[in-house]
């Protein structure tokens, strides 16, 4: 398709974006267009396709002609990027997800042309040192002040960072390698995976993200100390700790001289929405149980096979993130297509990105 984008020069990078975000090796990108490995990564070195393998190479890809011809603004870059410390995770994992990430973040400020959505507002962190465990208990008391969170229980944490401005996605067909993700842009995205249908692991794990977007913006994350603080973070947010101990008050946690008191830990993981390990993890940090309290409870859950699911989850609301549709929706048809096509990405693309997401046309799609 000949258009004014061709008055461009033809840009590698682009394919290479393209065949990361879809998945794709070269080896397997090469099988399709009948060409070798070695042919495919020239392409993506600058060596322009010819006229017989364009046309392959966007009906593989879900692209327009136009797309390869388009700049690429603002590459995504390790260091705006918090994975969480996954050995097993490859590098061609951790690539994927990353230019899927850069695309929706491409999608999103073409579509903040047409919308308004929130300053994500943090307070400075400057003067606190994250090592340091009240620090975050801080912190995370003054996003629940600034966000207007009150003093109860965090009901729906997703729609609680949407509110703030944050982009929340759900990606399928995504090794659980990669159970979430967050990305400091200018417009911040959290990014978790489905291959782990939990409600408590899931609202953990945004809190756990946010922790990332808020105390560790330009900082290489991964690494057992600021994993622990991204943890100990999403804990004090879903569990302020003056709530938690008035809670523990309520429901003790400790029966006779040193046993757990499960019912307690039932009755308080219906009212955090939380699973019992982070609950034992927030006592634990509170100073309400000992570290031996602690581990017998993670001991008991592991030996009852609560390691992934535990009880009371199928009783809790799965968390679904609402923003992006509906800001997709509210610009209508006609400007989402000419938004994509500006892009140089088809609809059939967005299906493989965008999860969940209800368009214009009120089709559900699914990465």
């Amino acid at each position: 398709m000949e258009n004014k984008f061709k008055l461009n020069p033809y840009r590698g990078d682009k394919l290479r974006l393209a065949r990361l975000a879809k998945g794709y090796s070269l080896e397997e990108l090469g099988n399709i267009l009948n060409v070798t490995r070695q042919n495919i990564h020239k392409m993506e070195a600058g060596q322009e396709p010819t006229s017989e393998q364009m046309p392959l190479l966007c009906k593989a890809l879900n692209v327009e002609n136009s797309y390869f011809f388009t700049d690429r603004n603002t590459p995504v870059v390790e260091e705006q990027c918090h994975f969480r410390s996954l050995k097993s995770r490859t590098k061609a994992l951790t690539h994927t997800v990353m230019a899927r990430a850069e695309i929706l973040d491409q999608v999103i400020g073409a579509v903040e042309e047409f919308v308004d959505l929130p300053t994500f507002e943090v307070p400075n962190v400057d003067d606190l040192d994250f090592s340091i465990s009240e620090s975050i208990e801080v912190v995370a008391e003054r996003i629940r002040d600034i966000w207007g969170l009150g003093d109860g229980p965090v009901e729906d944490i997703t729609i609680a960072v949407e509110n703030a401005g944050v982009i929340v996605a759900v990606v399928e067909g995504v090794d659980e390698k990669v159970d979430a993700f967050s990305m400091s842009r200018k417009r911040p995205v959290i990014i978790r995976n489905s291959s782990k249908e939990n409600p408590c692991r899931y609202r953990f794990d945004i809190a756990h993200e946010l922790g990332h977007l808020v105390m560790h913006d330009g900082v290489v994350t991964g690494c057992k100390f600021t994993e622990k603080q991204a943890n100990y973070f999403a804990s004090a947010f879903l569990m302020p700790r003056r709530l938690f101990l008035a809670a523990t008050q309520k429901y003790p946690l400790i029966r006779g001289l040193k046993s757990l008191n499960w019912q307690s830990l039932f009755s308080l993981k219906r009212y955090f929405k939380v699973s019992f390990k982070a609950l034992l993890y927030r006592a634990k940090s509170l100073g309400i149980i000992n570290e031996a309290q602690m581990k017998s409870g993670y001991i008991y859950l592991n030996k009852n096979g609560y390691t992934k699911s535990e009880e009371l989850d199928d009783l809790l609301p799965m968390e679904e993130p609402r923003l992006l549709s509906d800001i997709i929706e509210s610009i209508g048809s006609s400007k989402w297509q000419k938004l994509i096509l500006e892009l140089g990405i088809s609809g059939e693309f967005i299906t493989s990105i965008l999860p969940r997401v209800k368009m214009p046309n009120k089709a559900l799609f699914v990465v």
